[in-house]
């Protein structure tokens, strides 16, 4: 019985190379693919493949977050540039990748490693959770944050974050759509978020300084932020010099 497989990439040409490689092997059966990673939780739904090759850095939707939208994720071996330091989180993790562009050999033992899980009855399955926190302790800068919603784990990508706020022993994370409870304090956030982005601004507040709508003044010379979510941040006194130096008032 063959294993059931599926190409998730957003580049045409790593699709065509990777179904072109993987005929050479027996045990395989490309069952589909897709290059539009909103359609990826869909396509796997439909097509219930026993593992997925995985492309981590696509457009609309990382691969992360394709895996965050799955109940019951089959096994994946990603394809990814992230250098070898930060793949040391993958090996950990007991997932198997594949760096780009990928190489025949390369190929040969993430199929390897596939067959043999499937014969012998235990097939990996992803701990998001375990790998997204791995890959956070290895890169100096936190690029994206993992939040609990009911029984799934959403990955917020920095850019799309607005601002963080402390309130009653919890730290919330706001988009324009949502908010989230996340584990990390206002603290450890402040040493893991890219200081280029994220600028504590407040005792209870980090603001991502790209996405803030508008800045008025206010009493006592001090400052009010207006985020793209139109919620007023005053900027604390002790944050003030701090806040006018990085945007250059």
């Amino acid at each position: 019985m063959k294993i059931r497989v599926l190409i998730i990439d957003d580049e045409k040409l790593a699709r065509v190379r990777l179904r072109r490689m993987l005929r050479k092997h027996d045990d395989i059966e490309v069952v589909g693919e897709t290059g539009n990673s909103s359609e990826a939780p869909a396509l796997i739904a439909a097509t219930a493949p026993d593992a997925v090759f995985l492309d981590i850095r696509m457009p609309r939707r990382t691969g992360f977050e394709v895996l965050a939208e799955l109940k019951n994720p089959p096994a994946v071996v990603f394809t990814t540039a992230y250098d070898e330091y930060a793949l040391r989180a993958f090996e950990e993790n007991t997932v198997d990748y594949l760096l780009k562009p990928v190489a025949e050999d390369k190929l040969d033992r993430a199929v390897a490693k596939i067959v043999r899980m499937f014969r012998a009855g235990r097939p990996d399955r992803i701990d998001l959770e375990r790998l997204i926190e791995g890959m956070e302790r290895k890169d100096e800068i936190m690029r994206r944050v993992p939040v609990k919603v009911g029984d799934k784990i959403i990955i917020v990508p920095d850019d799309k974050i607005l601002f963080f706020k402390a309130e009653d022993k919890y730290t919330f994370l706001h988009t324009e759509e949502a908010e989230h409870i996340v584990q990390p304090t206002l603290r450890e956030l402040e040493g893991r978020l890219d200081p280029a982005k994220f600028l504590r601004v407040h005792r209870s507040y980090i603001v991502n300084i790209e996405t803030i709508a508008s800045i008025h003044r206010w009493f006592g010379g001090r400052l009010l932020i207006r985020t793209k979510k139109k919620e007023d941040i005053t900027v604390g006194a002790n944050y003030l010099a701090k806040f006018k130096d990085k945007l250059h008032l």
